[in-house]
């Protein structure tokens, strides 16, 4: 058996509030150095984000496939995936990827052999901030950058995978699960599978109810980080917090918490949104906060290193810089302007064939 080419997999991104702007170099990254293809899903976007994002495909007309208007509100993240995966045929590889991971050299023939070796899906992503992926003795709930249960299950990644699309659908259409299940709503059936292989948890974060079923299916999921691969996570939570409602955020005010975060990925989150945004607006990089166990301050150097070098090697693709000037706000997406969106793209053929 030989590895897939990278063309064969179509990576979807989840967008969501006015992040585009700053988080495209992340992606320029992604495309720069692998062969694969992307999707474009848009989930609750303020106005002119869809722009930015055409304008931004046209940049990339042979790797950016479509442009997917999910949403005009902001669902769950896993919703989203959902949505593309019943509607959208990419062939043999369901592939998916944070919009806020930098990619430093070719990343995908790795994971692709991982497939063509046993693997029916293989997750990565470990963020910069995070040293332990293990769910927490007597935790409510499996997070996301939890990848094992205390005994060594694999529970996986939300932030980057790469799946057999049959398995997968086999296993959501026998449980009617998806990689938006979180816990409440799923069947009893599904309840007590994931019990029976040892997993009860209040609440369970994208895709991991979907991993476990998909393991008990007789399905081997893989897991490997990859030196390739810089993920910072959780800088959307500063750029565009959801409680502004798709509208930028104030660089100096702390955005609502729904659940608590640890002081390193906070730290992470904060200065690596500041400093981006200082970038993206030609302005001197933020100093890094003082006073920071010395573990925490290396990664804020790291961070500091890679995000300067993703700016000025990725700046001539990113041409929509939120500095560099004035964008045309368009109106909110509105169901019928989804509609127009979709048609246009699809005559213009970026959409893949099914």
């Amino acid at each position: 058996m030989t590895a897939p080419d990278d063309s064969a997999f179509v990576f979807n991104i989840v967008w969501t509030g006015s992040v585009f702007a700053y988080l495209q170099y992340f992606v320029a990254s992604q495309i720069r150095q692998s062969g694969a293809r992307f999707r474009f899903v848009a989930n609750g976007c303020a106005p002119g984000q869809i722009g930015l994002m055409e304008r931004f495909a046209e940049r990339f007309p042979d790797r950016v496939v479509e442009i997917f208007p999910f949403s005009d509100d902001m669902l769950a993240h896993g919703v989203a995936l959902d949505a593309v995966f019943r509607s959208r045929d990419d062939g043999d590889y369901f592939c998916l990827i944070d919009s806020d991971i930098k990619a430093r050299s070719p990343f995908v023939r790795p994971f692709a052999e991982a497939l063509d070796s046993g693997c029916a899906g293989v997750t990565s992503g470990q963020g910069v901030w995070n040293d332990d992926v293990v769910v927490p003795a007597g935790h409510p709930g499996v997070p996301g950058e939890c990848f094992y249960s205390p005994d060594g299950y694999l529970f996986g990644s939300p932030h980057f995978g790469m799946y057999r699309s049959g398995a997968l659908r086999e296993t959501m259409e026998r449980w009617g699960v998806g990689f938006g299940s979180a816990g409440k709503e799923i069947s009893p059936e599904a309840r007590k599978a994931i019990e029976d292989a040892g997993h009860r948890y209040w609440l369970y974060d994208t895709g991991k109810i979907l991993n476990i079923l998909f393991q008990e299916d007789g399905n081997t999921l893989c897991h490997f980080e990859h030196e390739s691969l810089v993920h910072i996570g959780g800088m959307s939570h500063y750029l565009s917090p959801p409680e502004h409602h798709g509208k930028p955020a104030s660089a100096d005010r702390e955005p609502d918490q729904k659940w608590p975060w640890p002081d390193a990925r906070l730290e992470v989150a904060r200065y690596t949104a500041a400093l981006l945004r200082a970038l993206t607006h030609g302005l001197p990089a933020p100093a890094m906060p003082t006073g920071l166990p010395d573990s925490l301050a290396g990664r804020l150097r790291f961070v500091h290193d890679e995000v300067v070098d993703l700016v000025s090697t990725y700046d001539a693709d990113v041409r929509d810089r939120p500095g560099a000037r004035a964008v045309t706000p368009i109106s909110a997406p509105t169901h019928s302007r989804v509609a127009r969106v979709a048609a246009r793209w699809r005559r213009r053929g970026r959409r893949h064939p099914s």
